[in-house]
C-alpha cells in the first residue's frame, strides 16, 4: 500500500494515542510509548513506514521545543546556589561516565568517532523521569534529590556542548589537525552565537513581549514565542550548528523574562506533540533485526551500563562528603540512559554518521534503563532498608532532632503546624494575635529559612517521620494542623501521630473532598476541604445579597457543615473534569426511572450500595426535590441523583436498564 505523508502521519499519531493510553494507566513514561509506535511502524518491524518519511523535520522542532523550556529553567542564580552539586558532582559524573564508557568501546575495537558520540549520550540521565519520580515521591527538596537535580542541570550544559561539538567532529574529517580546527571554530562560533542572543535577550526581548502582552491577545502571544524560538533554531541552523542549541538559547533568553511560565504554558502543547513525534523518529531507526541478532549484548549492556553509572555516581558523592544513604539513593536515581542520547544519535544520523549495529544497541539499552528507573527510584527506599550499611546517617538524624527538641522544651500547650505554605502561614499568624503559641515543620528550605530570618519557630524536615514530631513537642501539645497539597502524605502524617497520641485532636486541610473519608478512617478528628468550605463562604454573601435573614443563612452554612458538607459532595462533571480527574473522581450523576427499569415501583431499599462509594443525594418528582429515606418507593419518571465515583456509579445504573 502506497502510504503518503498525511496518511503515515495519521497511523502515527492514531496508534500513539492508542499507546500513550496503555502506558499512561500503568504509569509508564509517554516518551516510551511513542518509541513503541516508532519501532512497530518500523521499516524492520511492519514496514509501514520508511525510513525517508518526511517526519525528519518536525521530530528536530520537537527536539527544539524541549530545548527550548528546558533553557526556560536555566536560571543561573540556582546553578550558582548548587555550584558545589553542579559542577562538582554533575562535572565529574559526566567526564568519568563518558570517558569510561569510551574507553570500553574503543577496547572492543568501535570506531573512534561512533565511541565518543555513543559514550556522550549514555553518560547522560533522564531529566524527565527522574525530575518526576522526585515530584512524586515529595524528595526534590531531599538532600539526594538536591544532588540528582544537579547533576541533571550539569547534564544539560552537557548536551548542549555535545550538540555543538557532534556536527563539528563529523565534518571535521579523519585527521586530528582537521577535527581539532572544526571543533574549535565550532566551539568559538557557538560561544559568539550564544553571547549575542543573550544580550538580543536582555535589552531588546523584553520591550518586544512588553508590547506583545499589551495587546491581550492570547493567539499574538502564543505566536510570538514559537516565532522567538523557532527563529533562534534557524539562526543556528544558518551558522551549520544544531537547531537544538538555537532553541535552548532562545529559552535562556525568555527565562529572565516575567513571560517565563506563560511562555512555558503557551508552548507546551506543541513541544509535547513534536517531541512525540521525535522519539517516534527514533524508534523508526532502531533495527528490530539487530535487536534479535544481539540481544543477549542488550541485556548485558543494559545491566553494565546501570551498574557503572551507579557505582560512578556513589563513589564521587561518597568523595565529596555525603552520607552511604544519600550517595545510595542519588546514583539509583541517575543510574540510566536519557532523551539526550536519542538526540544526539539522531543528530549523528543526520551529518551521516550512523554507527551501524552499535547504534540500535545503544538505542535499546538506553529504552531498557528508562524502563527499569522508575522502578529504582520508587524503591530506593526498601534498598537502602535492604542494604543497612550505613548507622551514621540514623545518629545524624538522632542529633538533629535532639537540637530541634532542645529548642522546643519550653513549649506547652502549642499548636502543631505540618506544612508552612500559604495556609499554615496564615493560620501561624492569627496564632499569634491570639498570644497562642505554635511551631511548624516544613521541607521548603527557602519556607524554613525566610521564617528563620523572622525569628519564627519553623524547622526543615520531613512530617511523615514521627521521630522529629516527637522532637517538637507532639505529646505536648493541644493540637495538630496538617496543611500540606499531597493527600497520600496527609495520610501517613495523621497515621505517625496517631502510633504515639490517640487523643491528640488533628485538623486537616485538603484541596477537596476526595480524601476525606481515608483521613478520618486514618483518625483526622475535623478534615476542611479547602474548595467546599470558599463555596459554602460564596454561598453565604449570595443568600445575604438576595436579602436573606443573617440568622437563617448562618445557620445554613453551620448546618452544611455538622453534616459532613454532605450538600455540596460531588458536582456534575464536564468534559474537562473527566479529562483531568479520571475514574475515581466523585462527582455527581442523574439517572430517570422508566417504566422498564428495575426499580420502578420498587423501594430504594433494592440498590446494593455496599462495596461502592455511590450514595442517594435526593430525589427529584413532579418538580419537588424529596430526600431518600427508607422505603421509599420510586415511579416512573422520578430523576434520582447520585454521588459516587464513574466506575461504582456505572455499576449503580444496571437497576435502571
Amino acid at each position: 500500500m502506497d502510504f503518503t505523508f498525511f496518511n503515515q502521519l495519521m497511523l502515527i499519531l492514531a496508534l500513539s494515542a492508542i499507546t500513550l493510553a496503555f502506558f499512561k494507566r500503568f504509569q509508564m513514561p509517554e516518551s516510551l510509548g511513542y518509541l513503541f509506535v516508532g519501532i512497530i511502524l518500523g521499516p524492520t518491524t511492519s514496514g509501514l513506514i520508511q525510513q525517508d518519511f518526511d517526519i525528519a523535520l518536525l521530530a528536530e522542532i520537537g527536539v527544539v521545543f524541549l530545548l527550548f523550556t528546558l533553557g526556560l529553567e536555566f536560571s543561573m542564580k540556582t546553578i550558582m546556589a548548587m555550584k558545589k552539586e553542579v559542577f562538582g558532582l554533575g562535572g565529574l559524573q559526566v567526564l568519568v561516565t563518558g570517558v569510561g564508557i569510551f574507553g570500553i568501546l574503543t577496547f572492543f575495537n568501535f570506531p573512534f568517532l561512533a565511541s565518543l558520540i555513543c559514550a556522550s549520550a549514555l553518560a547522560l540521565s533522564s531529566t524527565a523521569i527522574v525530575s518526576k519520580e522526585l515530584t512524586q515521591s515529595n524528595e526534590i527538596r531531599s538532600r539526594q534529590g538536591q544532588l540528582a537535580i544537579g547533576v541533571l542541570l550539569f547534564q544539560d550544559i552537557s548536551a548542549v556542548i555535545f550538540l555543538i561539538m557532534i556536527p563539528a567532529l563529523i565534518n571535521g574529517g579523519s585527521e586530528s589537525i582537521a577535527i581539532a580546527s572544526s571543533l574549535g571554530f565550532a566551539l568559538f562560533e557557538g560561544i559568539v552565537f550564544v553571547v549575542v542572543m543573550l544580550s538580543i535577550g536582555k535589552w531588546m526581548l523584553p520591550a518586544v513581549f512588553h508590547e506583545v502582552a499589551k495587546a491581550r491577545s492570547e493567539e499574538l502571544f502564543v505566536l510570538m514565542a514559537l516565532v522567538v524560538a523557532l527563529m533562534a533554531a534557524w539562526l543556528s541552523h544558518a551558522l551549520e550548528l544544531s537547531m537544538a542549541l538555537g532553541g535552548f538559547v532562545a529559552g535562556m533568553m525568555m527565562g529572565e523574562s516575567h513571560y517565563k511560565h506563560q511562555v512555558e504554558a503557551d508552548i507546551r502543547p506543541f513541544r509535547d506533540v513534536l517531541l512525540g513525534l521525535f522519539f517516534v523518529s527514533v524508534g523508526l531507526i532502531l533495527d528490530t533485526a539487530v535487536l534479535q541478532e544481539f540481544w543477549k549484548e542488550v541485556l548485558l549492556g543494559t545491566i553494565a551500563l546501570i551498574a557503572f553509572k551507579f557505582l560512578v555516581t556513589y563513589t564521587l558523592a561518597r568523595t565529596m562528603g555525603e552520607t552511604k544513604n544519600i550517595s545510595l539513593r542519588a546514583s539509583l536515581s541517575l543510574a540510566q540512559g536519557g532523551e539526550f542520547c536519542f538526540a544526539l544519535v539522531a543528530l549523528a544520523s543526520q551529518y551521516g554518521e550512523n554507527g551501524g549495529n552499535l547504534t540500535s544497541v545503544v538505542l535499546a539499552v538506553t529504552i531498557l534503563s528508562m524502563v527499569i528507573a522508575p522502578i529504582l527510584i520508587r524503591k530506593s527506599d526498601r534498598i537502602v532498608k535492604l542494604v543497612k550499611f550505613d548507622k551514621s546517617e540514623d545518629k545524624v538524624n538522632r542529633v538533629k532532632e535532639e537540637e530541634v527538641r532542645k529548642q522546643t522544651a519550653h513549649m506547652h500547650h502549642h499548636t502543631l503546624i505540618c506544612g508552612y505554605g500559604r495556609v499554615g502561614q496564615t493560620i501561624a499568624r492569627f496564632l499569634t494575635k491570639e498570644d497562642k503559641t505554635y511551631v511548624a515543620i516544613d521541607d521548603d528550605p527557602l519556607h524554613v529559612h525566610e521564617a528563620g530570618l523572622a525569628g519564627e519557630p519553623v524547622f526543615y524536615g520531613d512530617c511523615r517521620k514521627l521521630e522529629l514530631l516527637l522532637a517538637v513537642g507532639l505529646e505536648r501539645a493541644d493540637q495538630v494542623v496538617i496543611c500540606i497539597d499531597r493527600p497520600e502524605n496527609a495520610i501517613k502524617i495523621v497515621t505517625a501521630i496517631r502510633e504515639s497520641c490517640q487523643s491528640t485532636p488533628i485538623l486537616v486541610r485538603t484541596r477537596d473532598d476526595s480524601q476525606s473519608d481515608a483521613l478520618k478512617r486514618a483518625g483526622a478528628t475535623v478534615v476542611i476541604p479547602e474548595v467546599l468550605e470558599s463555596s459554602l463562604v460564596i454561598v453565604k454573601h449570595a443568600l445575604l445579597m438576595l436579602g436573606l435573614n443573617p440568622l437563617h443563612v448562618r445557620q445554613r452554612v453551620n448546618e452544611a457543615r455538622t453534616q459532613g458538607y454532605e450538600i455540596l459532595n460531588g458536582f456534575y462533571p464536564g468534559m474537562s473534569d473527566y479529562l483531568l480527574e479520571g475514574a475515581n473522581q466523585t462527582h455527581r450523576h442523574a439517572v430517570t426511572v422508566h417504566k422498564s427499569s428495575k426499580v420502578c415501583g420498587q423501594t430504594i431499599d433494592l440498590f446494593d450500595l455496599k462495596g461502592t462509594d455511590v450514595s442517594i443525594v435526593e430525589i427529584r418528582r413532579d418538580n419537588m426535590i424529596l430526600q431518600p429515606q427508607k422505603g421509599m418507593k420510586l415511579f416512573s419518571g422520578d430523576i434520582v441523583v447520585l454521588t459516587g465515583s464513574s466506575n461504582d456509579i456505572s455499576h449503580i445504573e444496571k437497576y435502571f436498564d
